[in-house]
């Protein structure tokens, strides 16, 4: 995983300053490391920060893997950032205000070895007292793949293949995406209620439970849980 300085600042909860002084501190002590983005002008020498040496052990994992970690993120491409990063601000929404209990990431061995899925989803967590699989859709897909998508879901739903895996969470994708008239073109191509939409700007905006999921049949809110305290 690598975030911004900006979503650095949400876990934090600190100002722009104050979270610029700890980053210079995390960065010398090792606990972060930091790659540079270069595609376009408007994030042009724009940091982006992942674990360092020292914040690898700390979390538990093995040495030998660092290499190979540091080399994911230095190597990623540069087209797949903006799309990462969109999943780790839904991710960080969910953690910082929500329940979290486990999440799998889209790299997970899971998705390859559930034969009959299909999908390879942009994540998959369990939150309060449910589960959902997550899709972040920037409209730069055709509709028509989004549709094949959606298809490949609802048919791991109906075959018993998502109930294998998830016994205790029902079944739910969560799209978030950039506008509403993409959720009007998107909703065309579902006929399930287990489908949600969402514009990205809402979901960070609004609290976690709000009910602004547009789905085939009604507005839809997540399950309340108490706001964490920071």
């Amino acid at each position: 995983m690598f975030l911004t300085r900006a979503q650095i600042e949400r876990v934090l909860t600190l100002a722009t300053r104050p979270t610029n002084k700890e980053l210079a501190w995390l960065l010398s002590e090792k606990y972060l490391g930091r790659r540079y983005r270069a595609d376009t002008f408007g994030h042009f020498q724009t940091p982006v920060y992942y674990l360092g040496t020292l914040g690898w052990h700390v979390a538990g994992n093995a040495m030998d893997d660092y290499k190979e970690y540091r080399l994911r993120i230095q190597r990623r491409a540069e087209h797949q950032m903006d799309h990462r990063l969109a999943i780790h601000d839904v991710l960080l929404k969910f953690i910082l205000e929500g329940e979290v209990t486990r999440i799998i990431d889209s790299e997970d061995r899971l998705w390859q070895e559930a034969i009959d899925f299909g999908n390879v989803p942009d994540g998959w967590i369990q939150f309060n007292d449910g589960g959902a699989f997550i899709e972040v859709d920037l409209d730069t897909e055709r509709p028509v793949v989004v549709r094949k998508k959606v298809e490949k879901y609802i048919r791991f739903k109906d075959s018993g293949g998502y109930r294998n895996l998830f016994p205790e969470c029902a079944f739910k994708v969560l799209v978030f995406t950039t506008t509403e008239e993409r959720i009007e073109s998107l909703q065309q191509a579902t006929t399930s209620d287990d489908i949600w939409f969402c514009t990205m700007e809402e979901f960070l905006r609004e609290q976690l439970n709000h009910a602004h999921w547009f789905a085939l049949r009604d507005f839809y809110a997540l399950s309340a849980a108490p706001k964490k305290e920071m």
